[in-house]
């Protein structure tokens, strides 16, 4: 499609969400008094619509070349209408119907991206598309919002255009908080064992990484068995898809294991589970203003949306419940040098809470050292658990790095962080 550049800086006006029908996002000017969330967008076309694929993909005729492209929705990816591998996901046909409703054949829309080139699967370019207000008559109609206002997409950030398929996060936490559309979770079929309560924990390897050196830990906080045979774990961009096999009885307090890679040749623990794919699919989330996310979600047998957890966290989380309840307690940052300070430096983390506290997907950091703690690292009310720097054999209370060389002594600090990259504690010297 020929790019119509504009040379202008768009911008959001106001901080108020509302409806789709009342701007959601404001009205989208030239001015360039503040900058935002479509600062950087270099591309704005004006085209019409000739069809609706599926819930997040448009056909559109561009009104100036007459070419027709295949655009796909920035910020949000909608269940699969048709899935050569399922026939299909649970809420495709109702995205695509509501999709339609929102853009009529004919409509005429504007595409705006930060990346002229910027495309997906398919070599789709990725737009947001806006439509016209009724009202004004301007082109401040966000559809992906719209979409996700309704419960038709989950959280999908692309890295080029960061700054805009992130604008969709509170959306679609408030649509999953109603349980409305996708997020609704009878609706594809009955709501099966209505009383599992299972919490997911995303733990993301270091870049560069072994994929199997990443893993999703499923537990079981409720206080009945879950039988997760045939529920299904994917990540947002559904490449990392996981059927649990028969006999995946969790009972409370227990967990599995879910790792990204190929399972290593010996291993023999029945907690881990392995998707056997050669790369990692949780990606860093980079830094801000730029941040890129992603997310994990267990559907049930009916294909529908139960649980999940999505990284990072926004301005608007709830607060993490490990903040206030774990603490840095104390650290000793060593005697002496080299390898005897390493052998003498620890951390101690208490719980100071009233209930066990479990540190799946959490991690520490000190300078360039981190240590992400493995599932099944619980603490009760009032106990301790150590980190030392040194050498030694790991318990379930007190965990060695391995260390010649001391990790607590230039940094200045040690703190510990959620999947969701919030902060939990943090002790400086």
């Amino acid at each position: 499609m020929k790019l119509t550049r504009l040379r202008v800086r768009l911008v959001v006006l106001g901080a108020v969400l509302l409806p789709f029908s009342l701007l959601p996002l404001g009205a989208i000017t030239s001015s360039p008094a503040n900058a935002g969330p479509w600062d950087g967008v270099q591309a704005w076309e004006t085209a019409d619509v000739t069809r609706i694929v599926d819930g997040d993909t448009l056909i559109v005729t561009d009104q100036v070349t007459k070419v027709e492209s295949r655009i796909r929705l920035l910020g949000i990816n909608s269940p699969e209408k048709d899935n050569k591998s399922s026939g299909g996901q649970c809420g495709g046909w109702q995205a695509m119907d509501a999709l339609s409703e929102l853009l009529p054949l004919g409509a005429t829309v504007r595409l705006l991206s930060s990346d002229p080139n910027s495309k997906g699967k398919a070599a789709r370019p990725q737009r947001v598309v806006l439509t016209q207000n009724p009202q004004t008559g301007e082109f401040d109609q966000d559809i992906a919002w719209a979409m996700a206002e309704r419960g038709w997409g989950l959280w999908f950030t692309v890295a080029k255009e960061a700054a805009m398929s992130a604008l969709y996060r509170s959306v679609i936490a408030g649509a999953q908080e109603r349980r409305v559309g996708m997020w609704n979770p009878s609706l594809c079929g009955e709501l099966e064992q209505p009383d599992a309560n299972l919490d997911l924990r995303i733990s993301r390897g270091a870049v560069g990484s072994s994929p199997t050196d990443e893993w999703v830990t499923v537990r079981n906080i409720g206080a009945t068995d879950v039988d997760l045979t045939g529920w299904t774990l994917r990540d947002s961009g559904n490449q990392g898809r996981f059927v649990f096999p028969a006999g995946s009885v969790i009972s409370p307090g227990d967990f599995r294991e879910v790792h990204t890679g190929v399972r290593p040749a010996g291993a023999i623990d029945p907690r881990s589970l392995y998707i056997n794919l050669k790369s990692r699919i949780y990606t860093d989330p980079g830094k801000e203003p730029n941040l890129v996310g992603d997310g994990s979600y267990l559907l049930d047998r009916y294909g529908n949306y139960r649980f999940w957890r999505e990284y990072p966290c926004t301005n608007d989380c709830e607060i993490d419940p490990l903040k206030g309840s774990v603490t840095i307690a104390d650290l000793s940052l060593g005697k002496k040098r080299g390898k005897a300070r390493a052998a003498t430096q620890w951390v101690r983390l208490q719980n100071v809470s009233a209930e066990t506290q479990c540190l799946d997907g959490y991690r520490l950091e000190t300078g360039n050292t981190r240590y992400r703690f493995p599932s099944g690292t619980c603490i009760a009310p009032g106990g301790n658990w150590l980190m030392r720097v040194g050498k030694g054999r790991s318990t379930s209370s007190t965990a060695y790095l391995g260390k010649t060389v001391p990790v607590l002594w230039t940094t200045g600090s040690v703190t510990m962080y959620s999947d969701q990259d919030q902060l939990i504690a943090r002790r400086s010297w």
